[in-house]
């Protein structure tokens, strides 16, 4: 069976955090020995993709990503619900995000 990752056609995935102790526990899981079950399945994950990059991001940039995986722990949608529209606080916080690069 082929991974869904390779049947969407990702090729590169990048992935941006504004938690610098994320990073630096993905880049050397060997000194985060407490992580390591986590920080093993993360690298399996990525050995699925070609090209796996991490970056960091501020809090400002990463605010919609934030939002969008506390409501997924909060109310439990483990479901996509971005495909259908979207909740109505998310598309404020895009648009409010998108006038603020604007001005």
């Amino acid at each position: 069976m082929a991974c869904k990752c390779q049947i969407l056609g990702y090729q590169e995935v990048i992935i941006g955090s504004d938690l610098g102790d994320l990073l630096l526990a993905v880049k050397k899981p060997s000194n985060w020995p407490r992580f390591r079950c986590i920080l093993q399945r993360i690298h399996q994950l990525c050995n699925r993709f070609p090209s796996v990059a991490f970056e960091a991001e501020t809090g400002d940039s990463n605010r919609t990503a934030r939002e969008i995986a506390k409501s997924v722990l909060r109310d439990g949608r483990f479901q996509s619900y971005l495909a259908r529209g979207g909740p109505a606080w998310l598309h404020n916080i895009i648009n409010r995000e998108a006038r603020r690069m604007h001005s």
